[in-house]
């Protein structure tokens, strides 16, 4: 038999894509742009941030400007701020760090070939099979082991002895925009309550939608190579135009959204739940000499808030070199010490039984943190004593042992975003417990690694945005 009633076919959600001009008038020096949003459909988390970067009259005909192969354009990015009416959904400072650690941590074919299609980042090293013919040439360390920058990164730094004789295989940064590149961002790399997750827009119907980007400097993540010895820009060097925010609004069947606007009306409203990051300076002081033991207790509060997990992201504080390392990573590098320890207390107890001072329980803890492996060559991040010996991480003008965040994580396992992590409970704050004992310099064995350090804490816990349906308009809390 037939079936001839009529049935509805459900409707599709659609994407409308728009093109947001800054609020804010942009000058060639405005380093903050700030963009309001539509209260319309959920934003998508692949909408992008784009902009042209442009050569300045401070760089002359014979400079050669490009962003830093390491990380790219993400390396500009210093605060993304995501706010609602009054209220700061999420703040991320110092985002190049931890946007480049989560996000740009695949493999090389993926992050070069697909993200270095947006962020221009395109770093690729081989491993010296020869010892280099001179200090000169291939640096203080020219042993077999030291990884070295191939000219398929799009730049070669040159020699050692810093002669200038650097030059770019990729397209400069020009002071014409017609002829310009264009830059992009994905949004869910700067703002984590959109990442893995689309935020709907129409429920925070009485509130502006407001996303604010501010940018470095440029000579922490651009590189002039006719500026040699350190080949880093000056902050007038470049400037940022046409800076604009690709949106992309998914709008879905009215059915849906009627859901959504019901659940505002129960009891306890819609609860919009995600991830934040809180960011924790802190430094070390230069120790007395080698091998003198340091230790540190640093206090990182957070209390009653569900933390998930914490990154430490150390850098020295030490002049710029013509070390390799400084000459490609520029500012966006993570400096670790030789030999190194910590623990981490959370309501009065240790997360650890013993201190975790070997180098592979150090990567594979921050293995847990990110939820797979650390994709860089194993010689930018081991730096123990035995990778020395063996030459798997000899130190010096390379970039070996030039990136080594640490992590703790203190999820639960459960997965959830509120109720997955640990609460830290009132008086007993968050501590980071960290011991080194660093070697001065020897020749082709160690850098110094004594000086004073600057230590960003990256703690990641959870935020909730909470609307609920007045008899006129919506109410947005948003408890931290």
């Amino acid at each position: 038999m037939m079936d001839y009633e009529i049935k509805e076919v459900p409707m599709q959600s659609e994407i409308r894509t728009e093109e947001v001009e800054t609020m804010n008038p942009a000058t060639p020096t405005t380093r903050v742009f700030k963009f309001k949003i539509h209260n319309t459909g959920f934003l998508d988390s692949t909408s992008m941030i784009k902009f042209n970067l442009l050569k300045t009259a401070t760089a002359d005909a014979a400079h050669r400007l490009r962003v830093n192969c390491f990380n790219g354009i993400l390396g500009a990015i210093r605060t993304a701020t995501m706010s609602c009416g009054d209220f700061i959904i999420c703040e991320t400072h110092d985002c190049n760090q931890i946007a480049t650690l989560r996000h740009l941590n695949k493999s090389q074919d993926q992050r070069n070939d697909f993200f270095g299609h947006y962020l221009g980042n395109s770093l690729q090293v081989e491993v010296a099979s020869d010892r280099g013919a001179d200090d000169a040439t291939n640096g203080a360390d020219r042993d077999k082991g030291q990884l070295r920058v191939t000219n398929n990164s799009g730049a070669n730094f040159g020699t050692q002895n810093n002669a200038g004789n650097a030059r770019l295989f990729s397209k400069s940064i020009v002071a014409d925009k017609a002829n310009s590149d264009v830059y992009a961002i994905p949004l869910y790399m700067l703002f984590p309550a959109i990442e893995g997750r689309q935020m709907p827009l129409f429920l925070f119907q009485d509130y502006p939608i407001i996303l604010e980007v501010e940018f470095n400097e440029a000579s922490k993540y651009i590189n002039n190579i006719k500026r040699h010895p350190t080949y880093e820009a000056l902050d007038t060097d470049v400037q940022i135009s046409d800076c604009k925010l690709v949106v992309d609004y998914v709008l879905p069947p009215a059915s849906v959204i009627s859901k959504y606007v019901a659940s505002t009306q129960k009891d306890g409203g819609y609860r919009f739940e995600y991830p934040k990051f809180s960011l924790v300076k802190k430094s070390l002081p230069a120790t007395g000499g080698n091998r003198v033991e340091q230790e540190v207790e640093h206090r990182l509060g957070q209390e009653n808030k569900e933390i998930h997990k914490v990154f430490q992201l150390k850098q020295y504080n030490a002049a710029k070199t013509t070390a390799m390392a400084d000459k490609v990573l520029l500012s966006q590098r993570v400096d670790g010490s030789d030999t190194e320890e910590y623990n981490v207390e959370i309501n009065g107890q240790d997360v650890y039984r013993d201190d975790i001072f070997n180098v592979a329980s150090q990567y594979n803890e921050l293995t847990e943190c990110l939820g797979e492996p650390l994709k860089i060559p194993r010689a930018m991040y081991f730096n123990d004593c035995n990778s020395q010996l063996s030459h798997l991480a000899t130190l010096g003008s390379g970039l070996n042992v030039q990136y080594k965040p640490l992590g703790c994580d203190l999820t639960n396992g459960t997965g959830a975003i509120n109720g997955g992590g640990t609460i830290v409970q009132q008086g007993s704050p968050l501590i980071w417990k960290y011991k080194r004992t660093p070697s001065v310099a020897i020749a082709n064995v160690c850098v110094d690694n004594t000086p004073a350090m600057t230590v960003n804490y990256h703690v990641m816990h959870s935020g909730l945005a909470v609307i609920k349906k007045l008899d006129v308009g919506t109410s947005v809390q948003v408890r931290q």
